[in-house]
């Protein structure tokens, strides 16, 4: 197989476990499923994922962890940084393919000890988080926040910005905001955090 072959395939098999996932929950989903609706053969399907377990936790990585970066603009400042993290995020865990993915990992996070430890450890590993917490440290050694704990304080700013509209997506309730409005959430958001967190001028 060509590299691009490769590529293809692997994002094939990604997608094509996503829907089966949201469709038949983790335990109807078998290999045997996903290299049928691939198009493939199983033997195909192992030599890119050697397990179900390490195929979905691609999977959730690919779609649900995806790394953030603060604003390419030369010279961003500190809100501008920290309001182009919040906005991909928003793109990220608010778009409806991904919620529905959510959505499927919660409930089987109730019946399978092996999607929670999984979830668990992404967790704690995954780049998306870790970024916020690293960027987090590296303005309070700048000397440009304060707080105790970068990963706390990474909980509160996901919770003073997406948390709310996160839920209200999830469990379909509370009020449907339309882009500006979601825009203007994460605003007020990220100004009560930088308020709460900026160092005071000297």
């Amino acid at each position: 197989m060509q590299p691009h072959d490769d590529t293809d395939r692997r994002e094939t098999i990604l997608r094509v476990a996503c829907t089966l996932l949201q469709q038949q929950g983790y335990h109807r989903t078998t290999m045997d499923h996903i290299a049928h609706h691939a198009g493939m053969s199983k033997k195909t399907l192992y030599l890119f994922f050697p397990s179900k377990r390490a195929l979905v936790e691609q999977l959730l990585l690919t779609e649900l962890f995806v790394p953030l970066t603060p604003s390419s603009t030369p010279k961003a400042g500190l809100e501008e940084q920290l309001r182009a993290m919040i906005f991909q995020m928003a793109e990220i865990l608010l778009c409806e393919k991904r919620l529905g993915l959510l959505r499927t990992i919660i409930g089987e996070t109730n019946r399978s000890p092996s999607i929670q430890q999984l979830m668990t450890e992404l967790f704690h590993t995954a780049d998306s988080k870790t970024n916020i917490q690293n960027w987090l440290d590296e303005q309070k050694k700048a000397g440009l926040l304060q707080f105790e704990n970068a990963a706390d304080t990474a909980d509160h700013l996901f919770g003073l910005t997406i948390g709310a509209p996160m839920i209200c997506r999830l469990a379909h309730c509370g009020p449907a905001r339309d882009r500006d409005g979601l825009r203007r959430y994460l605003e007020e958001g990220l100004r009560i955090f930088l308020h709460g967190c900026r160092t005071p001028p000297t």
